[in-house]
C-alpha cells in the first residue's frame, strides 16, 4: 500500500482551501475569519459578531460508500444561522442539497412553543469551484417566488447564496468577493483577507494533528476504492468465465474439455475455471 501512502502525501502537499478538511478546520478554529467571510458575502446583513463556530460531521455520498462531510455552522448576534460549505465536484444536485441543508437549519431555527414569526433566518452558503448555473456570475441567490406572479417573493426566512470561483466577470460583486473567489480558484493572494486566509492555511498544513487526520482519512478512502476496484475486476472476470463455460456446455463438451478450452481461450489458470464450473454444477 506504499503507493497509496505516496499519493496521499502528494495530495496533502498540494491541498489548498478547497480541501474539505482544511476549509473546515480554517473556519472552525478562527472565528474572526468566519465573521469576515460572512461580512464579505452578506454585507447587507451588517453582521457584527458570530458565536463559536461548530463543525458538524454528516454523511456525504461517495461513489464507494458514505463518508464524512464537513460543514461549518455559525450563528450571529441576532440568532441567524449559517451553513457554509466548500463544493469542488459538480454532482448536478445543488438544488436538492440546498433544500436538505436548509431543512436541517430550519429544524433548529424555531424553539418549542414559539410563534412562526419568531423563526430565525437561516442561510446556506455554497462556495463552488464550478459554475452550476452557467451564467458566468460570481454569486447567485435563490428565493421562493409565487408561481402565478414571479414578482411576489414568499418570505420563508430561508436564504441561499452560491458562489462561483470560475466566474470571469466580477462586475456585480465587491472587490473583496472577487479576491476571495480568486483565492479559492488559484490560491492567489490579493488583499488583507486572502493574506490572512493563506497564512492560516499554511499554519494548518504545518499542524501534525491536521496532517494525521487528513492522511488517515484519505488513506482509508483510497484503500476502500482500491479493494472495491479489485473486487469489481474479480467479479467481472468470474462472470466472463461463467458465460464462456455456459457457451461451451451448449456444445455438449465434457467437463475437462470445457475447462481446458475456456482456460486456453481466456488465457487464465485452469483452477479458476474449475472453481467456476463447480459453482455452476452446485447451483444446478
Amino acid at each position: 500500500m506504499w503507493k497509496i501512502e505516496r499519493e496521499v502525501e502528494l495530495k496533502w502537499q498540494q491541498a489548498t482551501i478547497k480541501n474539505d478538511l482544511i476549509f473546515t478546520w480554517l473556519f472552525f478554529e478562527n472565528k474572526k475569519l468566519t465573521l469576515r467571510l460572512l461580512q464579505i458575502i452578506l454585507p447587507e446583513l451588517n453582521i457584527k459578531k458570530v458565536g463559536d463556530t461548530q463543525r458538524e460531521n454528516n454523511q456525504k455520498k461517495n461513489k464507494i460508500y458514505r463518508g464524512v462531510r464537513f460543514d461549518v455552522l455559525a450563528e450571529d448576534e441576532k440568532g441567524r444561522t449559517y451553513d457554509i460549505e466548500m463544493q469542488v465536484a459538480n454532482n448536478d444536485d445543488l438544488g436538492k442539497r440546498i433544500s436538505y441543508y436548509q431543512g436541517k437549519l430550519s429544524a433548529k431555527s424555531l424553539n418549542e412553543g414559539k410563534k412562526f414569526f419568531e423563526k430565525r433566518d437561516t442561510h446556506v452558503i455554497f462556495i463552488c469551484d464550478f459554475d452550476f448555473f452557467g451564467l458566468n456570475l460570481p454569486m447567485y441567490h435563490t428565493t421562493t417566488r409565487l408561481e402565478e406572479d414571479i414578482n411576489k417573493v414568499v418570505d420563508t426566512g430561508e436564504y441561499n447564496v452560491i458562489l462561483n470561483s470560475r466566474a470571469t466577470d466580477f462586475s456585480t460583486v465587491s472587490t473583496e468577493v472577487k479576491a476571495f473567489l480568486e483565492y479559492v480558484r488559484d490560491n492567489k493572494v490579493t488583499d488583507d483577507f486572502t493574506k490572512s486566509l493563506d497564512k492560516e492555511v499554511v499554519k494548518i498544513k504545518s499542524s501534525t494533528e491536521v496532517r494525521e487526520s487528513f492522511m488517515t482519512w484519505e488513506e482509508k478512502l483510497a484503500e476502500v476504492e482500491y479493494y472495491a476496484g479489485k473486487r469489481a475486476k474479480e467479479e467481472a472476470k468470474r462472470e466472463l468465465i461463467i458465460n464462456t463455460i455456459k457457451n461451451q456446455e451448449k456444445l455438449g463438451n465434457s467437463r475437462q474439455d470445457i475447462i481446458d478450452s475456456v482456460a486456453t481461450f481466456l488465457g487464465i489458470d485452469k483452477s479458476d475455471v474449475e472453481k467456476c464450473y463447480d459453482e455452476l454444477l452446485i447451483k444446478k
